[in-house]
Formats: C-alpha cells, sequence, structure tokens
C-alpha cells in the first residue's frame, strides 16, 4: 500500500507539470492564471506529502507538513477561481482579497503550530506500519481552513455542472463533463479523508488520490477536447450556432462534417454518425437538393442552398455546402406581392372611380343646364312655357340634389381618413328619424313599383340618445342601394332591439336595423369588397346604375366610430341581407308604439310648426359676395314680405348697418377683401352702432362637422349652410325675428 500511495503521488506530480507546461504554452487569459496556481499549489502539496511519508520523527513530519500546506492552504481556493472563470461566473475583487486574507492568517498558524493551540491544539508522531503519521485535535482555524474548503468544493462543482447542463455545443459539453467528473472525485476524496469512511484514511491522506483521478480527467479535457485552446473552442463554437446549416463533403462523397443546425435539418445525418467515412450514399439525395439550386422548404422555413468547392494548395479536396433560413426573405417578397396586387386592385378601383365620377358629375350638371336652357327658351313665348316651368324646375332641383349627394360623399370619405369625422351625440327621436328615412325611400321604391314595409317593435324606447344625422345617413344609404338595386319584388326594414337590463332610462340599448331585399344581390367573392373606398360591384351588369362607391363604405367607417358593426348576407340573383347595431342610450323608456300613427302625428305638428309666415314690417340685409345668392335668398323669402336690402361686401354691409336698424342679418362668411367674421366684429364694434344687438347669422358653404360651433363662438348668433334649405331658412327667420312683427 505504501509503494501505490508513493506511485500516484510521483504520477500526480508528473501530470501536474504537464498541465502546468500546457498553460505556459496557451497562456491567454485568467482562465490559465488560475489553473497554472491550483496545479502550482498541488506540486508544492504533492511534495510535502512524499517527505512526510519518509519523516522518522515529529520534528521531520511537521517539516514536512508545515510545506504541503504551503501548497494545501491555496488548492482550494485556486480551484474554485478556476472553476468560475470557466463556468463565466464572476466572483468580485473584494471578495478574492479577503479569502486571501484569511488563508494568509491561518497559514500564519499552521507555521507556528508547536507553539500554539489555533490549529492543532494536540498532536503525536506515531508509525502505522510503514505509513508515519500525525495524531491530532483540529483547533479553530482548522475547522475554519475545512469549511472553506468544504465550501470551494461544492460551489465549485455547483457552477460547473450548472455550466454543463446549459451549454449546447457538444464539445464544449464534453469538456465540461470532464470537469464535473474530476470535481465529483476531489469532493467525495475530501469527505472520505474528513470522516474516515475507509482504512486507508485513517492511515494517509486519501485527497492525494482524488487529486491524481482528477487531473486525469484535467488532462483529457485539456488534451482531448482543448480546454485551454480557446480559439478552437470558439470556432466550433461559432460553427455549432450559426444559423445556417453546414455541410463538408470530400471528393467521394463522404461527409467530414456537419454543424448542429444541418443535424436539425437533416436527423439523419445524426443517426449516421459525425466525423470521417461517414456513408456517402447518405448525402446522395441530400446533395440532388442542395445543388438544383432551387430554394429548399423543409420544416415550414424555406432555405436558399449554396454549394463552394473546398481547396487546398488549389487541388480540390472537396465542396462545402450551406443553406440559409431565408424564411423571412421570402415571406417579405410574398407580403410584398400581396401588397402590391392590392395596390393594383385600389389604383383600378381609383381609375374606375374617377370615370364613374366624371359621369355621375357630368350627369346632374347636364341636366341643370340643359333644363335651365329649355326653362329660358320656353320663357320667350309666355303662352306656352308656364305649362312645362314646374316639371322643368323640379329636374332640376333632383339633378341638383345628386350632385350635392355625390359631394357630400366625397367630402364624408375625406374627412374620415383625414380623421376630422366627428360623431356629435344628441337626444333624438327614434319614430322621427325612422319617419324621415321611410318617407325618402317610400316614393322612390313606389316608382319603381316596389313593396316598401317597414316593421317597428312597438316597445322599443322612442327617446334615445346617439347621433341622428350618422344614423339616419346609413340607413338612407342602406335603404337607397336596397331600391336602387331591386327591380321587382320590394325591401323590408325591420327594427328591433335588445338591452343587456331591464329598458329605463339612463341604460343602453343595442338597435338592430335590418334591411332585406329580392334584387340582384352578390357573387360571394364580390362581398369582401363590399365596404372598400371607390369599388362598385358587377360593373358590366351594373353600369347603367348610377353611384359612386362611397356609401358603403362611409357606412361602414361610420358604424366603427358609433360603436357599431354593419354585415351582410346575399345570394347572387335572389337578393341581400344588411344587418346594423348600434348601441344607443335611453333618455325615456316612453315606447315607439304604433309607428304608423306616431308618423301621421308627427307629420301634422310638423306641418303646423311650419306653417308660412308673412313679416311685411321687418327688415333684413342678406350680405353675399355672389349675386346669384343675393337673387336665390330674395326669392327664397319672397312669400313671407320682408323687406330685404343686400350687400355684396363686407364693406358695403357695415356702411349700411351705420344707415338703419336691422331685424337680422344673413352674413356670408367668405367674401373677398373683409370676410364676415371681420364684418361682423366692426358692427358689434361701431360706436353708436344700430345693429350691435342685431342677430347676425352666419352664411357658408363651411358645412363640415364643427363648423357651427366655431363660427357661433367667433360671435354669430346662428348658423345656417349652403346649399340653403328652404325650410332651415324660414326656420331661422321664424326663431330670431322679433315675434311682434310676425303673422302666422
Amino acid at each position: 500500500m505504501y509503494q501505490f500511495v508513493t506511485g500516484v503521488l510521483y504520477f500526480t506530480i508528473a501530470g501536474l507539470f504537464a498541465v502546468c507546461w500546457f498553460s505556459l504554452r496557451k497562456w491567454k487569459s485568467s482562465l490559465h492564471t488560475y489553473l497554472f496556481f491550483s496545479c502550482v499549489s498541488n506540486l508544492v502539496y504533492d511534495t510535502g506529502c512524499l517527505l512526510e511519508l519518509r519523516a522518522s520523527n515529529q520534528e521531520t513530519y511537521v517539516a514536512a507538513l508545515k510545506m504541503g500546506y504551503l501548497g494545501r492552504i491555496w488548492i482550494g481556493l485556486a480551484l474554485f477561481l478556476f472553476l468560475a472563470e470557466l463556468s463565466g461566473t464572476v466572483i468580485p475583487g473584494y471578495m478574492k482579497t479577503i479569502a486571501s486574507l484569511i488563508h494568509v492568517i491561518i497559514y500564519s498558524t499552521i507555521l507556528d503550530i508547536e507553539r500554539t493551540d489555533l490549529y492543532y491544539n494536540y498532536m503525536e508522531f506515531v508509525m502505522d506500519g510503514d505509513f508515519p503519521k500525525l495524531i491530532h485535535s483540529g483547533g479553530p482555524f482548522y475547522y475554519v481552513l475545512t469549511v472553506m474548503n468544504l465550501f470551494y468544493t461544492v460551489a465549485g462543482i455547483f457552477l460547473i455542472t450548472r455550466k454543463y447542463v446549459r451549454e449546447k455545443n457538444e464539445i464544449a459539453k464534453k469538456r465540461y463533463l470532464m470537469i464535473v467528473i474530476a470535481m465529483f472525485f476531489v469532493g467525495g476524496t475530501y469527505i472520505i479523508y474528513f470522516f474516515k469512511l475507509i482504512p486507508l484514511a485513517r492511515k494517509f491522506d486519501v485527497m492525494v488520490i482524488g487529486f491524481a483521478v482528477c487531473l486525469v480527467f484535467m488532462l483529457i479535457a485539456i488534451i482531448k477536447y482543448k480546454m485551454l485552446d480557446a480559439t478552437a473552442a470558439a470556432k466550433n463554437y461559432i460553427v455549432d450556432e450559426l444559423s445556417e446549416a453546414i455541410i463538408a463533403v470530400d471528393t467521394e462523397g463522404k461527409i467530414m462534417y456537419f454543424n448542429k443546425p444541418a443535424g436539425r435539418l437533416f436527423p439523419e445525418l445524426d443517426n449516421n454518425g459525425k466525423g470521417e467515412g461517414t456513408n456517402a450514399d447518405l448525402f446522395g439525395e441530400i446533395s440532388e437538393l442542395i445543388e438544383s439550386g432551387e430554394p429548399l422548404p423543409i420544416n415550414g422555413k424555406i432555405y436558399t442552398p449554396k454549394a463552394n468547392h473546398l481547396t487546398e494548395d488549389g487541388d480540390n479536396i472537396g465542396t462545402l455546402y450551406t443553406l440559409t433560413d431565408d424564411s423571412d426573405h421570402y415571406r417579405y417578397m410574398d407580403e410584398l406581392r400581396e401588397q402590391k396586387l392590392e395596390a393594383d386592385e385600389a389604383n383600378e378601383a381609383k381609375t374606375q372611380f374617377l370615370a364613374n365620377m366624371s359621369h355621375e358629375i357630368r350627369t346632374p350638371i347636364n341636366a341643370v343646364l340643359g333644363f335651365n336652357e329649355m326653362i329660358l327658351r320656353e320663357c320667350q313665348d309666355k303662352d306656352e312655357a308656364f305649362s312645362n316651368i314646374g316639371t322643368y324646375a323640379a329636374n332640376i332641383k333632383n339633378a341638383g340634389n345628386n350632385l350635392l349627394s355625390i359631394i357630400n360623399g366625397i367630402l364624408d370619405i375625406s374627412k374620415i381618413e383625414a380623421g376630422k369625422m366627428e360623431i356629435v351625440e344628441a337626444s333624438y327621436s327614434l319614430s322621427g328619424l325612422l319617419n324621415d328615412v321611410s318617407d325618402m325611400v317610400f316614393l322612390k321604391a313606389k316608382e319603381k313599383g316596389l313593396e316598401f314595409t317597414v316593421d317597428v317593435d312597438e316597445s322599443l324606447p322612442d327617446e334615445l340618445y346617439g347621433d341622428k344625422v350618422r344614423i339616419r345617413q346609413v340607413i338612407t344609404n342602406i335603404l337607397a342601394n336596397a331600391v336602387k338595386y331591386t327591380d321587382k319584388g320590394g325591401v323590408w326594414m325591420t327594427i328591433r332591439g335588445s338591452a343587456k337590463e331591464d329598458i329605463k332610462t339612463g341604460s343602453m340599448l343595442d338597435l338592430k336595423i335590418e334591411v332585406k331585399d329580392t334584387g340582384i344581390g352578390m357573387k360571394e367573392e364580390d362581398i369582401d369588397k363590399l365596404f372598400r373606398k371607390f369599388q362598385r360591384l358587377d360593373l358590366i351588369h351594373n353600369s347603367t346604375i348610377e353611384g359612386t362607391g362611397l356609401g358603403l363604405a362611409i357606412s361602414r367607417q361610420l358604424m366603427t366610430m358609433m360603436g357599431g358593426t354593419i354585415s351582410v348576407e346575399s345570394e347572387y340573383g335572389t337578393g341581400s341581407k344588411f344587418m346594423i347595431e348600434i348601441p344607443q342610450k335611453i333618455l325615456s323608456s316612453e315606447p315607439v308604439g304604433d309607428f304608423r300613427m306616431r308618423f301621421e302625428k308627427n307629420t301634422v305638428e310638423s306641418q303646423s310648426g311650419e306653417e308660412g309666415f308673412t313679416a311685411p314690417d321687418a327688415h333684413i340685409l342678406v350680405v353675399d359676395d355672389t349675386r346669384v345668392n343675393l337673387t336665390v335668398a330674395r326669392g327664397l323669402l319672397k312669400s313671407t314680405q320682408i323687406q330685404i336690402d343686400t350687400a355684396g361686401s363686407g364693406d358695403e354691409s357695415t356702411e349700411l348697418t351705420l344707415k338703419r336698424s336691422y331685424d337680422l342679418i344673413l352674413m356670408d362668411q367668405r367674401m373677398p377683401g373683409m370676410d364676415g367674421t371681420k364684418a361682423l366684429k366692426i358692427i358689434r364694434e361701431q360706436e353708436e352702432g344700430l345693429n350691435r344687438e342685431t342677430p347676425v347669422i352666419c352664411l357658408t358653404a363651411d358645412a363640415i362637422i364643427g363648423a357651427k360651433e366655431r363660427y357661433i363662438s367667433e360671435g354669430f348668433t346662428d348658423y345656417l349652410a349652403k346649399p340653403i334649405n328652404n325650410r332651415e331658412l324660414l326656420k331661422i327667420m321664424a326663431e330670431y325675428l322679433p315675434q311682434e312683427k310676425i303673422i302666422r
């Protein structure tokens, strides 16, 4: 046994010299420094152990012990720092300094081991067969060093084991496995030595054997797996971590090398092993795919293959195949193609839209000009003219309304795209809204001989809170389309509602409107295009039907802004059904009741409320820079017998307001020179002015959302949009003229 232990020590010392030589030859980093430090410490310790085996008395044994401890005191710390560096764990500098100071203090107690009880409090030299040994009991610093070495061992095993588990590179993983095994041997022999678990541990420090085994695995990691060769390790790691798959083949078609991505793409490579002589037939089918140059779809991804010749000293020694994952590139190209297709469709739709717009705008203008020319000609013969003037005027009105509708649609879609469309909510009567849209559609349906029916749930609350104007616009668009594309049969509108709680004031109601027709319907592939801007469907069959393709696009946008939905079901040649759902707030639980009866009642009230009036004693001023508009205003107010003065500019209006007092002023906003707002401010500030308190109504073609509020905030009394609606004009007059001057 004595010879065995001596042999182990000689082997260990020789191995340590080899490791030191590798460290010095490859010295590049702190990793080499810590390994060299650990090896030198072990050399000193093992040399001390040899001297202990040759001691014949306590004095020579203690001298050898002190020499051995000069190395042993640092082994644990040096090995721990090496493992921390190898695993990528950063140990703060102050912790290294503190640990080193503690070790220096402990070694100073060992140097004075004969005169103090700090390291050994008892010791006695004896011979146990061939083995000299020192029977001892530990002092306080003995146990401090024991605990510190135990900590170094456990912490080091933990760090290197964690690194091994997390490592993905196969070569590096094997390298770390060697170190893990080595550390477990060190830790195991330390426990055996401390607790004297085997007979030899009672005679000799068996940690020497543990360090010898550790050295064997360390040499394997250094020599075979190039632990100290950072460049080779880095190359292996980089190649394995590349996103490209790499396969190297010799001139005979044998696979010499492949990286991890290649193994994942072609599992048969991994199953056949890696290295020189890998089956050439295995790569035959794979090489044909790669050399084709065509993108390869593999596992849901697309790879671009490439082959390059490998040369050495000008001679061809094989081929390097690479497969690059270009899935994102091909996906991006597909998206570009789809976007280009959509852009082409959008451009085509806009081109068609411009053609439609040219037709839609020129048609009503042609009607306006044509009928007006006919009126002028027939007026030359007064005996025949008056019989046809009413008909011509009605046609002009319809053409003008169509033109206005087209322009409003363009303005609406542009305001929506610019983010300037606003939802203006207020209280409204549901029955009144339905009456309005029903009246507008009923006459058009009647002209085409269509049945038009409105079915309203009588229990629905009548007073709701929402944007009446936009809801009416959406329903009118749907109904107008239904009548437009239906030649026989009918159009049916059903109004229902559902509430999450009992119908009461302040609760919410989902207003559900369904419009069904027996029209031409739509093809299934066209339904997705229905709500696109500028899009009209089946133009070959619908070329004679008027429309810009904006109504439904605007309706979808408005419904989204109001938190509602619009959807459609259709069968080509049979008909369509549109479903609208809008959340509305209930202001009163009073039900709609009998819709037709309420409609008739509202009609009577409306007619009585709008009954004509005269005001011969009233005097107003109309300001507009366009003479035709002044003529229109005079004509619309002719029946009221109101005295009317006109002004063609802002300057002229301010001069007239100094000369006489008016009951009401209609002021155009956009005029050259002085605009309406500036004229208003001058009138309000005129010293001893006669019209400082006179109501001034803004008369303007600026009809965008928020315009009314803006002009009123600038000082106008109220707002009236162009083109002038006779009903609205009379309502303004009745509201702001002195009541004592109005004769009903």
